[in-house]
């Protein structure tokens, strides 16, 4: 990405802060009625964009869009998108899933259609547990299943991604912080491997009306492949990145 690039999505950032600074306390004082609908949206910028402990697209700026749908005998139904300008080929993930509540978490279940430029697509079937242990660290326990991918190998057989991972938030009034990390393992490529994932991540609301965040991450894995491009040794052993945006609903 060019210079001029990072500093657009830099601006747009600002200006989108800078707006919901300008506009929070007139809407605070509009009679507030109970929303029945909203989207719940993301734009903001990856070093490296990190799935399934893979780089995928580099310096690439994003949106996220997800919202519910609505309920059916006790599920939710949830559908979202997500674009990936990446500089190479661009990304578009969509996904429609539903999740239903328990009384120590929730289950989610999504199907999720990955298309990249100059590439098929691939769908994906991911099944998450999502709990709170004792209201100390939320842990969620994964299971995908995708038919066929490019990521590591050419391959059509279906590749399946067994994780966990575990979370901690800590809240000082100010900002939260919230450390983790991933680990799991890959099988179907020609190359299974394992990984483990890293994070820490900063978040602030902004006016009462968006969420300010920035990312670290620090990525392990037997094989880490950005857009085909193998990384050396060195860089294996703890790929190092940052991604940070805005989060906020209408």
């Amino acid at each position: 990405m060019t210079m001029n690039k990072k500093y657009i999505i830099i601006g747009a950032l600002v200006a989108i802060v800078a707006f919901f600074t300008m506009c929070g306390k007139a809407e605070a004082q509009e009679v507030k009625q109970e929303k029945t609908w909203s989207v719940n949206t993301e734009v903001g910028y990856y070093e490296s964009r990190i799935s399934g402990g893979l780089v995928g697209a580099e310096d690439a700026p994003y949106v996220k869009a997800s919202t519910k749908i609505g309920d059916f005998y006790g599920l939710s139904l949830v559908g979202g998108i997500e674009y990936v300008d990446d500089p190479d080929a661009y990304e578009l993930h969509g996904s429609i899933g539903t999740v239903l509540d328990t009384p120590i978490g929730d289950i989610d279940t999504r199907l999720v259609a990955h298309n990249k430029q100059g590439s098929d697509a691939t769908f994906e079937l991911v099944g998450a547990y999502i709990v709170n242990l004792f209201s100390f660290v939320e842990t969620e326990l994964s299971l995908s299943v995708e038919n066929g991918s490019e990521a590591v190998d050419t391959t059509l057989d279906p590749i399946y991604t067994p994780a966990v991972v575990l979370s901690k938030t800590f809240n000082t009034g100010t900002f939260d912080l919230i450390v983790g990390g991933e680990y799991g393992q890959s099988f179907g490529y020609d190359e299974d491997y394992e990984y483990i994932h890293g994070f820490a991540r900063l978040e602030t609301i902004v006016n009462d009306a968006a969420k300010l965040f920035i990312q670290g991450n620090w990525v392990n894995s037997d094989v880490v492949f950005a857009d085909g491009i193998t990384y050396s040794d060195a860089q294996l052993e703890w790929a190092k990145s940052v991604n940070a945006g805005l989060v906020f609903s209408f």
